[in-house]
């Protein structure tokens, strides 16, 4: 008799309102690391968790949530015809978490019989950038933002064809 042990899967689900925590975390996590480098340190340290929870906003208004286990490792929004959000844990990056979310956000976005989504990111987020890129989403604008006072960069909006 062996002793397997299973290894957890990746499940992609429907976000509820109970997630709001968990999700609040990973959004901090990610977001940190996206923009530690952009912004001045005494403007990240005012962002607490009530920020992220706010930025995050209602996992169960149209949100999926990326598990392994019980541990979330993404999570994802959409508004409309757009992927408001997606946000994935360093750890599991190019693993698929990222298209595994995006498969029924953009479901979601045809079944409201859209055409067409859009998704947006800064400049400077490569993996974002990198992600959107490899998946097939082309970039259609490029308009200036204003960070925080005195710090800018380029807002990118990509869209897709939905077939």
């Amino acid at each position: 008799m062996s002793n397997v042990i299973p290894i957890p899967r990746l499940v992609v689900r429907e976000g509820v309102s109970g997630d709001r925590e968990s999700v609040a975390a990973i959004v901090e996590a990610v977001w940190q690391e996206t923009y530690t480098a952009h912004l001045p340190p005494e403007w990240l340290q005012q962002r607490g968790r009530e920020f992220f929870s706010e930025l995050a906003g209602d996992p169960g208004q149209q949100g999926w949530v990326a598990e392994i286990g019980s541990r979330v490792v993404g999570y994802g929004r959409v508004a409309a015809n757009c992927i408001d959000q997606v946000w994935v844990s360093a750890r599991m990056r190019r693993r698929g978490v990222g298209s595994a979310l995006l498969d029924p956000m953009l479901k979601s976005i045809r079944d409201k019989g859209f055409g067409f989504a859009q998704a947006g990111c800064e400049d400077f987020n490569l993996p974002a950038r990198g992600f959107l890129e490899a998946t097939g989403w082309k970039l259609i604008h490029s308009e200036p933002q204003q960070l925080c006072p005195g710090h800018g960069c380029n807002a990118l909006v990509h869209s897709i064809a939905l077939r």
